[in-house]
């Protein structure tokens, strides 16, 4: 694990707590202030749109930043923040690392949305056997604003050579930590403030 790179407690308390309350919190309100007209079977549906557009963008942002905390513990380097694909792909970082970009490109990297770009390095602790592994593989995540999910492309490297594809849909309200371990085999974790966290933290 790379400690320099921790989140805060406060900083991941933040977006954890606001990637699993701000939609129900949403409703809840929109509920509260026109409780009057719903008694009157006066839905006011184009208010309740506007509260949810909000919470799903704050969500979206919410599940991004979770995605880089949980991906950017177990990463020497991380690209920009990008809105293209061909930003994450043109990052210094790739040529510095002598990642295959010619490759990851040929396997297919997303167009458009929130997203960077990250080279995982480290020895990971898989969940069955409970043994480490070294993990070598360039990670793109993902979002697209208003849509409460983010994708987590890895791409696997060995000898300078892409071996193979995944990608990891993190849907609300799967936690971050337990998706990827569920999908990867691997214990994925964050360090807050010198304790390790579990996947589902």
């Amino acid at each position: 694990m790379y400690m320099a790179h921790a989140p805060s407690g406060i900083e991941f308390s933040f977006w954890f707590v606001l990637y699993f309350i701000v939609i129900p919190l949403a409703v809840i309100i929109w509920a509260w202030h026109y409780h009057a007209y719903l008694q009157k079977k006066q839905y006011k549906l184009k208010e309740l749109a506007i509260y949810l557009l909000v919470a799903l963008f704050v969500t979206s942002i919410a599940s991004f930043n979770l995605a880089h905390m949980y991906i950017y513990i177990h990463s020497p380097a991380a690209t920009g923040t990008c809105f293209t694909g061909s930003c994450v792909m043109s990052d210094k970082i790739l040529d510095y690392y002598h990642i295959p970009k010619n490759e990851i490109e040929k396997y297919g990297v997303p167009s458009f949305g929130l997203m960077r770009g990250y080279w995982v390095y480290d020895g990971i602790s898989q969940v069955s056997p409970a043994v480490p592994v070294d993990i070598r593989a360039f990670v793109i995540v993902r979002t697209i604003p208003f849509l409460p999910f983010s994708e987590v492309i890895m791409y696997n490297i060995k000898d300078g050579h892409v071996t193979g594809k995944k990608t990891i849909y993190i849907v609300w309200p799967m936690q971050p930590g337990k998706r990827l371990t569920q999908e990867t085999n691997l214990r994925f974790t964050v360090i807050l403030a010198g304790v390790k966290s579990g996947p589902g933290v």
